[in-house]
């Protein structure tokens, strides 16, 4: 583990059992170890001094909230955010259905208890260093625009993150590369109000950012390439909706993979495919206004 400063899990369980063996996986490796045992508790704890959770562990036995609800609320919260690794226990496999509802509300990776101590003491030093990774790039470039959107570095990014939880729990990702028609600057304005439904309308989950002028991209986990087709007529229709009358044309390129566990997915590749798609839409009409990516 990196030398210059020490760790920090934050383990959320009303359950002494799986909570005090991950503490003390942990402390052997060095980390510093701050136990919740409600998740009010946790979202408390999640930025104490000296230093905010690098990880934070959850698990069903919370008695005032239900796990995925307290998983959504640290993500909510801005000092912790979607980049902060979060862990489930889980005593069970979880079902493709679990796995995807965890995935929704921003869960990394299930953890199955009891656990294998240098497993998941290993998996823990892989997430924290990931985590501090990220926390150095994203000080040494600015990952947010001015509308709240990500950059081309925070998407990528984020598409690194978002591929990584894709592949923990088995689940298909897919990017989303979109952008309005423009006509000689009489409807500049269309570029902005994408923007605006983009950061309103997005899950939690997603990805949302800009991959060129007037162009943007979603990465999002837990959808297929059917799911990225229904996704971008949802957002079209949002997009016309909140348009009025001006309603403008829009064009759209994806890739996706079904299952990130199975199919080697690299992230940035995924961004270049699907913006390479929307500029092969860009070259058709209306009724092609969106296209898969066709490529090797």
């Amino acid at each position: 583990m990196p030398a210059h400063r020490t760790p920090q899990l934050l383990v959320a369980s009303h359950h002494a059992a799986p909570a005090e063996q991950l503490a003390q996986v942990a402390e052997r490796r060095g980390y510093a170890v701050r136990r919740a045992f409600t998740a009010t508790q946790a979202l408390a704890l999640s930025h104490e001094a000296p230093a905010p959770a690098d990880v934070i562990v959850l698990d069903d036995s919370l008695p005032d909230m239900y796990v995925l609800d307290a998983s959504r609320a640290l993500r909510d919260d801005p000092q912790v955010g979607p980049s902060t690794p979060l862990l489930l226990i889980t005593t069970g496999q979880p079902t493709p259905k679990e796995h995807h509802m965890a995935l929704r509300a921003g869960v990394w990776e299930c953890l199955l208890h009891p656990f294998h101590a240098e497993e998941v003491g290993s998996r823990l030093d892989t997430y924290v260093l990931l985590k501090l990774d990220g926390d150095r790039a994203r000080r040494s470039d600015p990952v947010l625009d001015d509308a709240g959107l990500y950059t081309l570095q925070g998407l990528a990014l984020r598409a690194h993150e978002l591929t990584l939880q894709a592949f923990h729990h088995a689940e298909p990702v897919a990017c989303l590369a979109l952008a309005p028609v423009t006509i000689d600057e009489r409807n500049a304005g269309v570029v902005d109000l994408v923007a605006h439904v983009l950061r309103t309308t997005g899950r939690r989950s997603d990805a949302i950012g800009r991959v060129g002028p007037g162009e943007f991209a979603v990465v999002a986990p837990g959808t297929d390439r059917v799911g990225a087709v229904l996704f971008a007529e949802r957002l079209a229709r949002a997009i016309s909706a909140a348009a009025g009358e001006e309603r403008p044309s829009l064009r759209a390129g994806y890739d996706a993979v079904a299952n990130a566990r199975y199919t080697a997915v690299e992230p940035k590749n995924m961004l270049a495919r699907a913006t390479s798609a929307l500029r092969a839409a860009k070259g058709m009409g209306a009724p092609n206004w969106i296209q898969a990516f066709r490529g090797n």
